[in-house]
């Protein structure tokens, strides 16, 4: 019988210990921009030094222009060794005209976007031009000697 009440003692707090360790971890990634925000956007006519005030640079610009300006946020739900959920993801997207105010805006959400699956990652790679260690190895050579 004080064999089981000591093992309580220790598999108590051994099962609390296990239990508390799983407590999910959320992580935010990226710019967060609130409504408040979005209201000076909206009511005023803001250049870029004072978009950089109110949300900070950018997380990314347009490759094409730099009139395009994005603010990506994303939260994710992490539990242990299970998949990380994707909890929010926005990408704010401000441009501007050429007088350097914004012209402008558009929140984009999760919905606005799709997933993509590789089916087989594999397919990309050419299996038939795998070569062996040693073919690998005299290839190099008749490289060098083939180069001018």
């Amino acid at each position: 019988m004080k064999i089981k009440k000591k093992s309580i003692f220790v598999i108590i707090p051994l099962f609390l210990t296990m239990l508390l360790s799983c407590q999910p971890r959320v992580t935010k990634h990226g710019n967060f921009f609130n409504t408040e925000n979005i209201q000076l956007i909206k009511k005023n006519k803001l250049n870029k030094s004072e978009v950089i005030e109110i949300f900070g640079e950018p997380t990314l610009k347009s490759t094409f222009s730099d009139n395009v300006w994005y603010y990506i946020t994303l939260i994710q739900h992490e539990k242990g060794y299970f998949e990380i959920k994707n909890l929010e993801n926005k990408v704010l997207a401000i441009t501007f005209d050429e007088n350097q105010l914004v012209k402008k805006y558009k929140i984009l959400t999760g919905e606005d976007s799709f997933e993509i699956n590789i089916s087989n990652p594999d397919e990309a790679y050419n299996s038939n031009s795998e070569l062996s260690l040693i073919q690998e190895f005299f290839s190099m050579f008749t490289r060098t000697l083939d180069a001018p």
